[in-house]
């Protein structure tokens, strides 16, 4: 009993071994081929002696438990120790914060000394800007402490880990056991050397990773209590500028000597701090300056390359054309369109971003409306350009004197004065979008007048305000007007280039898509101005959050929770693919004007691809939005409430749309007859279909109508029809011979379908006249009337010449 106890124990200790070595076994198996008889002998032997090796293991060790647990748990902890030593040779990524932190840290330091400075002078335009940036810092301390307690949890699981490894009961015992550690005394060593490895390196990253947790929440409490400092400052402004800041201009006295000195100290030490956090804002948003400027490159060559082209077409007739602003080397269109699409890189910017904007955009319009306006038009625009330069500076002074106080006054009364006359050259003038312009030029007045007004009554916070919103604010829209013309006129060339080449592009409907354009762009322009125009009044922040909170609230209506954003997106993707389905059969060959044959060949497909653009822009619009399908059907459930009182209709005439789509009873440029109305199709849409009727009436007949109604098709194979000839003939020849001559003469008509032929039949006769009645068949329904007329009169003159009269 003893003696099979020991045979079993030798036994599974030899499974042990080839499990362990099974690797070096097969590397050695392979290895006979090459070395011959003799190696493969020295291999069984060395198997022989490990076997007797393995018979003095220890048999309670295997009793308690057996070889497969025994060689996982080996395996577990060799990968896991590999797997923490090679994950901490490599480290964690710190690259970002080890560059970034010292700006970082540097540009806290710098907001905190500022806002020191700003204690006693509380400056509504610094402060919007230190907001903005300490938000940003927040957002970059942020993402660092995540990241560093992230890292650091993983440091913590992989000591857990090995603390676990160092609890377990059966690795115990078999590391205590002789004879295990004796047979592999090699392995045993390794697993020490790579224990004490990975022990080592998740103390020294450990140690590292909790400094720059201390050093980044400390950095991260900092930002917190100045911003909770930002809003007590902000708060304070927005008491002080409602209030009386100083005395009534009146009522000044004069002042000490030394705080004009002390005054441009402190202008001087603010202009200082705000370069170097303006510098940080550029470096930390570098990549949005990149894409800016690849915008502009992108319009620059695309404007360059069309007058490459047209260059190569000249040869080609086409109407002349004439630019304005666009050359084919736009650099300063170029500069112009980026810097009026800036504020939509960014829609957080400090004050000062915008201000740099604004002055790069001033001095690029200058430039470029030089050679473009007229002379009278182009001074007032130099002294608009020498007003904002002067409002600029004013923003400079933080503790204004008295002196600054009155030269600020005469600024706002000739910028009334230059608003009052600006507006009457206008009307002078035809200049485009002038209409915006004269509107942003009587709040460009009325906030002047403000200005006046608060300066006056010591608000002088306000009256800069309201000075610097001003003189921006024209300056924009001017600036703008001239970049929706740049933009056009690209377009314009890119136009004429489709119409020359000819093909797909020719057939769009270019009339329509400039007006679509145009519209977006002013649309695009007015949210642009609004932008500048809150950032320089100081409340676009609370302006945007309160809009972007109106927008995401949640609301509720019983047990239907929504978001008035989702929903206005959902309607924007819908209208979106309303508009796509309606300009769509441009590409088609489908047009205003003209009949195009190519639209009949392609009209099926055109109804397809509309109504494949109405279902997709639906479930794009429900994707995009985030509404849930099942507040979807909720919703067509109470509108099958509002079919059944009194969208019926509406619904009948969809549903009709899509069966002749399907259907196709009949399809674009068929010419049908409904009741007395006959007409070619002009289109079939989703409600209703449209129908040129014989007179050039355009008729919109809903499809409800055409589906219910007894329809007939004339061209559902071919455009043949039949059309009757009524005359009478003096009867000096026989019937017979005038049926042959008619016949003869018809077969020489183009318009006659020549695969049919005529059928000519007596209706009456007597001595004075013969009354026949001819059918035949033409080849365009389209021209019936006018066909019919001219066969008639053909026939007329063809049998004079034979010698037949007609009565």
């Amino acid at each position: 009993m003893q003696l099979n106890i020991k045979t079993n124990s030798s036994r599974l200790s030899v499974k042990c071994l080839v499990y362990i070595f099974l690797p070096a076994l097969l590397s050695l198996t392979m290895a006979t081929s090459v070395y011959g008889r003799h190696f493969k002998d020295t291999v069984h032997f060395k198997l022989a002696v490990a076997e007797k090796k393995a018979l003095v293991l220890s048999d309670s060790v295997l009793n308690e438990i057996g070889i497969d647990s025994l060689l996982n748990k080996i395996e577990n902890v060799h990968l896991t120790l590999d797997r923490i030593n090679n994950t901490l040779s490599i480290g964690y990524d710190m690259h970002d914060l080890v560059q970034n932190y010292p700006l970082v840290d540097s540009n806290v330091d710098n907001i905190n000394d500022n806002l020191k400075l700003y204690s006693s002078v509380l400056d509504v335009k610094n402060l919007q800007m230190f907001n903005v940036l300490l938000t940003d810092l927040q957002g970059q301390v942020t993402d660092w402490r995540n990241m560093l307690l992230g890292y650091n949890k993983e440091l913590s699981d992989m000591g857990d880990e090995m603390a676990a490894f160092k609890k377990d009961t059966v690795l115990k015992s078999l590391l205590a056991d002789s004879a295990f550690r004796s047979l592999y005394l090699v392995e045993i060593t390794d697993l020490k050397s790579k224990w004490k490895e990975a022990k080592r390196s998740i103390s020294v990253n450990q140690l590292q990773i909790k400094q720059w947790i201390a050093t980044i929440t400390n950095e991260y409490f900092e930002v917190i209590d100045l911003q909770n400092q930002m809003k007590d400052m902000m708060r304070k402004v927005s008491i002080r500028s409602l209030g009386k800041e100083y005395d009534y201009l009146w009522d000044i006295n004069g002042k000490a000597t030394g705080e004009s000195a002390a005054a441009d100290q402190l202008s001087q030490r603010s202009f200082h701090g705000q370069r170097k956090i303006l510098g940080y804002y550029f470096i930390r948003n570098w990549d949005d300056q990149f894409r800016l400027f690849l915008f502009g490159l992108a319009f620059g060559l695309w404007v360059f390359i069309n007058f490459i082209r047209l260059k190569n077409k000249k040869n080609t007739a086409h109407p002349a054309i004439h630019f304005t602003y666009i050359k084919k080397v736009s650099l300063l269109s170029s500069v112009v369109v980026i810097f009026n699409i800036a504020p939509f890189f960014d829609l957080h910017p400090p004050t000062a971003y915008v201000e740099i904007m604004e002055f790069l955009l001033v001095i690029a319009i200058t430039f470029l409306l030089h050679r473009n306006w007229t002379n009278a038009l182009f001074r007032y625009w130099l002294v608009i350009a020498g007003f904002y330069i002067a409002f600029s500076l004013t923003g400079i002074l933080l503790t204004p004197t008295y002196g600054f106080r009155v030269l600020l006054l005469g600024l706002n009364i000739a910028s009334v004065v230059l608003g009052i006359a600006w507006i009457k050259k206008l009307n002078k003038h035809t200049l485009l979008y002038s209409l915006m312009i004269k509107v942003v030029s009587v709040i460009y007045i009325v906030l002047n007048l403000t200005a006046i007004f608060c300066n006056l009554f010591g608000r002088l916070s306000l009256a800069k305000i309201f000075s610097v919103t001003a003189i921006y604010g024209l300056t924009q829209i001017i600036g703008l007007s001239v970049f929706i013309q740049i933009v056009l006129e690209a377009f314009n060339l890119q136009t004429t280039l489709s119409q020359m080449r000819g093909g797909l592009m020719a057939r769009l409907n270019f009339h329509k898509i400039q007006q679509m354009i145009n519209r977006i762009l002013v649309i695009i322009s007015i949210c642009v101005w609004a932008i500048v125009f809150t950032i320089s009044l100081n409340i676009y922040n609370g302006v945007f959050d309160f809009v972007l909170s109106f927008l995401e609230k949640p609301r509720k209506i019983g047990n239907t929770t929504f978001e008035i954003g989702s929903i206005l997106l959902f309607l924007g993707i819908i209208y979106v693919s309303n508009i796509l389905q309606q300009g769509i059969g441009s590409l088609y060959g489908k047009s205003e004007g003209a009949w195009d044959p190519e639209v009949k060949k392609n009209g099926s497909r055109l109804a397809m691809t509309r109504l494949v653009l109405i279902i997709c822009g639906f479930l794009v619009a429900v994707a995009a939005s985030g509404l849930p399908m099942d507040k979807i059907t909720i919703v067509l459930g109470a509108l099958g409430v509002g079919i059944g009182l009194g969208l019926q209709g509406i619904v009948n005439n969809l549903v009709s749309g899509v069966i002749l789509i399907f259907e196709q009873p009949f399809t674009i440029g068929d010419y049908i007859q409904l009741g007395d109305k006959k007409g070619r199709v002009l289109d079939i849409g989703i409600r209703s279909s449209k129908l040129v009727l014989e007179e050039g009436a355009e008729l919109i007949m809903p499809n409800a109508d055409l589906l219910s109604g007894m329809v007939v098709n004339w061209t559902t194979r071919n455009d043949n029809v039949r059309i009757d000839l009524l005359f009478s003939i003096v009867p000096d020849h026989s019937f017979e011979e005038i049926q042959q001559m008619i016949i003869e003469d018809l077969a020489a008509n183009e318009h006659v379908v020549k695969s049919i032929p005529p059928e000519i039949l007596l209706t009456s006769q007597s001595d004075k006249a013969m009354n026949l009645d001819v059918l035949i068949w033409i080849d365009d329904v389209h021209k019936q009337q006018s066909i019919k007329s001219q066969v008639l009169q053909y026939l007329y003159t063809c049998l004079a010449k034979r010698g037949v009269k007609v009565a």
